[in-house]
């Protein structure tokens, strides 16, 4: 089941007045002026923290003697004059955006559809007045913060809280991440691919399914989003869609969703059942007497019951080297073809003129 409304859609979505359904121009009002200024400065202060704490997270135990701990973000409060200005004095889309980025640190994918949702819903029934009015550029300046959410030439700021909104429930390893996924996958970072084989089977059946209906709502309100915007801005003056820019958005959610579906495929099968028909999510036993294995096999099936034997031999034979040889073989498994033969052949000649034969892509060239 997905998560409830996070906002009061009935308040935000009430005309300012009569007499100016859209409110004021926040930059031109006096008391809209210092509202603007006053969100606006706390959620650059809110992302000034977040940097921080990142910056701090890398130093050594060493170098953390010498520096201050800094402050957390402080989202809340973001979010809270966010929803103040838009309900009661501007329907303001850069206000909007800087809602969004709030929802998604406090309140993850239903978060995020909310946000979309309040955005798309602001810009369908108010946009012959919303704010920030359109310039001699049209409406590039109304959504420019909304392209920044998305990117434009860069890495939008959305992308890398997205990554970091949790994929599975508390478990051994903490509340694992879309972004620590990939690094594992990757054969980079400080959790193991293993941790979430682990973490899925710690993590409820009923926690999946629901986080897979949030992102999957999340992904249809950004794309209901991105088709007013591409009706509503219309052309800017280069001759190209004023609309802000979706692929990046689009993106890391179809990221966070597949990878979700890779290692919680036990508990997503049809109808909220395994394979076999056991709603546990557990693994079953199938002839032969081998845990885990299914009667159809999948490839990503046979590495995690390759990881649970290496599990078995870690804790029953910790001196001896079988686990490490399975998780490696895994981790090659895992592996591209040249990222696999990169690795394997260390002799930079010799893997070129493989590369050349074979017709395949050295990832190590950057022609």
């Amino acid at each position: 089941m997905a998560s409830p409304e996070i906002l009061d859609f009935d308040s935000l979505l009430q005309p300012i007045s009569d007499e100016s359904p859209s409110g004021v121009e926040l930059k031109e009002d006096s008391a809209g002026s210092e509202l603007y200024y006053q969100v606006k400065g706390t959620r650059d202060a809110a992302s000034t923290a977040e940097r921080q704490q990142r910056d701090y997270a890398i130093l050594s135990d060493e170098e953390k003697e010498n520096e201050q701990s800094p402050s957390p973000p402080d989202w809340r409060s973001v979010l809270k004059l966010a929803t103040e200005v838009l309900s009661q004095h501007s329907k303001d889309l850069w206000v909007a955006a800087w809602g969004i980025e709030a929802l998604c640190r406090l309140h993850g994918f239903p978060g995020l559809r909310d946000g979309f949702r309040l955005t798309r819903e602001l810009s369908e029934r108010f946009w012959d007045g919303i704010h920030p009015v359109p310039d001699e550029e049209g409406y590039l300046t109304t959504v420019a913060q909304l392209t920044g959410l998305n990117g434009d030439d860069s890495e939008g700021a959305l992308i890398t809280p997205i990554d970091k909104i949790p994929i599975t429930d508390e478990c051994s390893y903490g509340r694992l991440t879309s972004s620590q996924y990939r690094d594992a996958a990757e054969g980079r970072g400080e959790i193991p691919l293993e941790a979430f084989d682990k973490a899925a089977l710690e993590t409820s059946t009923e926690f999946f399914q629901g986080l897979v209906e949030d992102i999957t709502q999340a992904q249809e309100e950004f794309a209901a989003l991105t088709t007013v915007l591409e009706e509503k801005c219309g052309q800017g003056p280069d001759g190209y869609s004023a609309a802000p820019p979706s692929s990046q958005i689009s993106g890391a959610l179809r990221d966070c969703l597949d990878r979700v579906k890779s290692i919680a495929r036990d508990r997503l099968a049809p109808d909220g059942e395994t394979e076999d028909g056991d709603e546990s999510g557990e693994m079953v036993e199938v002839a032969g007497g081998v845990p885990g294995a299914r009667k159809t096999m999948t490839r990503e099936d046979a590495f995690r019951l390759l990881l649970q034997v290496s599990e078995y031999f870690r804790k029953a034979e910790p001196h001896s080297p079988v686990s490490y040889s399975l998780e490696q073989a895994v981790r090659w498994g895992r592996m591209s073809l040249p990222d696999l033969l990169g690795e394997l052949l260390q002799d930079g000649s010799v893997r070129e003129d493989l590369f050349r034969r074979v017709g395949i892509p050295d990832p190590d060239r950057d022609d």
